[in-house]
């Protein structure tokens, strides 16, 4: 496989051993057309966040810059700025830049849209570059054609960084290894031979048990990783390309095959595109909203990479549309959960729809169709009261399920409650990663298999406690009689911790509450309700560092429970440790990629 060379490699351990922070002060601009927020140079990379009004779909963003000897090379010294996220209540979006410089001086940033030109060039002056330092501007853009220009005026005030934690060192070595191993594993469960084009297999295990087909769910969440990857680490690989281009046409064409449910809720497909007809838990309306919102970030990446809007506007939007309208027009009825097993109303399938339609507000607003965007946006906010009933104030805790007619029966404690908010949140504070009702959740959940399984019995210290899907849980990879810890599951607690610490960082500080106390508790003895831990502080640093300890303590147990060869199986046994189920699932390396981005500081979309 050619994705695996030496280059590559180099760039995956670059993007897990280092990261750096971005500090974000400047608001949001009212009538700009682009301008920087934030930007900062180490001495190796230079990297920022740049506000862009959305004027149209198709646009191109450019940082041009002078070298470390202020050359600018007839302006051709360039990196090209990626989209990241809409900015919630604007009609603004943030992009983002990174490259590898040996040196620079200052820099301009170029804005092309609907055949029109803008800059920000800092009033004229430009951005002056300086090593090692965060900066924050508020600069007020231009629209006037701008040269460069050598000046050496004072650049912008500068701020301090914050560090991320760097957590345990022995793990940041092993992941980085495992992260090869895991991809190379995903990757190689993506047309195996005699399937359809674009079939992504659950597993390629045939019997004991059968996982060869395609999960709506599954392949949605693995063809996110993999454009992330595509406008990130391996930006533009076009093996990469292919992987998303084959799912695109998997997953159009599933859109419109005949199914048992007679809807866009039909689970899994078999290995010819064909829909499953047997006995199944359907509909599971989680799987059009996941593949509307990797839908959509594979547009914003093939867009970014490409500049070719025609494969966006001519076959993906037709597809996030028809999944969207399909999550507004069933999004409060009952379905299947997420583990095929409980008919009713579920927290995790409300989170990625909500996802789903925010993301899909902005995407049609971007290609012009109004009336949606209005719709998306309505019916997101409307869900939004639905989602927050799930929190129960005499439990502490999120609840999986409600109105539940059929299946298991639970308690209400399920991991899937924290997978919700990896996968299905926004950076907006709603039951996010580091929200005080996902924190109380995690310590809840992790109390009751901390007792539950053997295996979680006199652990050593390196070692996190084993967790599963859900307490009552009786599948045992191939059958029923005791549940059993997942490696995806184990894997969604350090992706949640580290995905906490960023969300802090992000936002300056993180306060203590009632309900989040017991999870602050567990890293910091003299954690009290009302404490405010702010980012940069010794305070902070400590308990970043604690938590991302005990995040690599979880990837230390799926490191001690993985085969020597790098395999994650579905599951391993809840009392000898030895891997079962389906074997080398793609969801649990797909998990290990994502949690593995999170430790570096840059947690996947």
């Amino acid at each position: 496989m050619k994705l695996m060379n030496s280059s590559m490699k180099t760039c995956v351990f670059f993007i897990l051993s280092y990261f750096s922070l971005l500090v974000s002060s400047a608001a949001v601009p009212t009538s700009a057309a682009v301008q920087v927020e934030s930007y900062k140079y180490d001495g190796t990379t230079f990297s920022g966040r740049i506000f862009v009004k959305n004027i149209a779909y198709s646009k191109v963003v450019t940082v041009i810059y002078s070298d470390g000897s202020d050359n600018w090379n007839n302006n051709n010294n360039k990196i090209s700025a990626a989209y990241s996220e809409a900015i919630s209540g604007s009609n603004y979006e943030y992009w983002t830049f990174s490259a590898k410089l040996s040196g620079i001086k200052q820099f301009y940033v170029k804005y092309e849209v609907s055949g029109s030109t803008y800059y920000d060039n800092n009033g004229t002056k430009n951005y002056q570059v300086q090593a090692t330092s965060a900066t924050s501007t508020t600069a007020t853009a231009t629209t006037t054609t701008s040269t460069s220009t050598t000046t050496t005026s004072t650049g912008p005030t500068s701020t301090a960084s914050v560090s991320f934690p760097t957590g345990n060192s022995t793990i940041s070595s092993w992941i980085k290894n495992q992260e090869e191993i895991s991809r190379f594993a995903m990757l190689r469960n993506i047309n195996p031979p005699g399937s359809a084009t674009g079939f992504i297999a659950a597993s390629l295990s045939t019997a004991g048990p059968d996982y060869y087909y395609s999960w709506t769910r599954d392949s949605a969440l693995t063809a996110n990783v993999i454009a992330y990857e595509y406008n990130t680490t391996f930006a533009g690989n076009t093996t990469l390309l292919k992987y998303l281009k084959d799912y695109v046409t998997f997953s159009v064409k599933s859109q419109s095959v005949s199914t048992v449910c007679n809807c866009l809720g039909e689970p899994k497909f078999n290995a010819d595109g064909s829909s499953y007809t047997g006995p199944w838990g359907r509909p599971q309306n989680d799987g059009p909203a996941e593949r509307a919102v990797t839908f959509m970030l594979i547009a914003d990446s093939y867009l970014t990479q490409t500049k070719d809007a025609s494969y966006v506007t001519g076959t993906l939007k037709p597809a996030i549309f028809k999944d969207l309208d399909y999550v507004v027009s069933v999004w409060s009825n009952g379905c299947y959960d997420l583990w095929e097993e409980v008919n009713g109303v579920h927290f995790y399938t409300l989170m990625v729809m909500r996802k789903g339609l925010i993301l899909g507000a902005d995407f049609a607003a971007r290609n012009g169709d109004s009336s949606r965007a209005s719709t998306y946006k309505n019916t997101a906010s409307t869900m939004e009261s639905k989602i927050s009933s799930f929190w129960s104030d005499s439990n502490n805790y999120v609840q999986v399920s409600q109105s539940v007619t059929a299946g298991v029966s639970k308690k209400g404690l399920d991991v899937s409650t924290l997978l919700a908010a990896n996968i299905g949140s926004l950076p907006d504070g709603f039951f996010t990663p580091g929200s005080e009702k996902i924190l109380a959740t995690a310590v809840a959940l992790e109390n009751a298999f901390a007792s539950l399984y053997p295996i979680n019995s006199n652990l050593p210290s390196y070692l996190g406690n084993s967790i599963g899907r859900y307490p009552e849980d009786t599948y045992n990879g191939n059958g029923n009689s005791q549940g059993n810890p997942w490696f995806l599951a184990v894997n969604a607690y350090a992706e949640l911790y580290y995905r906490a610490i960023k969300e802090w960082i992000s936002n300056g500080k993180v306060t203590v509450s009632n309900i989040s106390l017991p999870f602050f508790k567990k890293f910091d003895s003299s954690a009290t309700s009302g404490k405010t831990y702010t980012a940069g502080t010794s305070d902070f640093n400590n308990l970043a560092q604690n938590i991302a300890l005990g995040a690599d303590r979880f990837l230390s147990t799926v490191k001690f429970h993985a085969y020597n060869n790098g395999s994650l199986s579905e599951e391993y046994d809840r009392s000898t440790g030895m891997s079962t189920g389906a074997r080398d699932l793609t969801w649990s390396h797909a998990s290990l990629i994502t949690a593995a981005y999170a430790k570096a500081g840059s947690p996947a979309a």
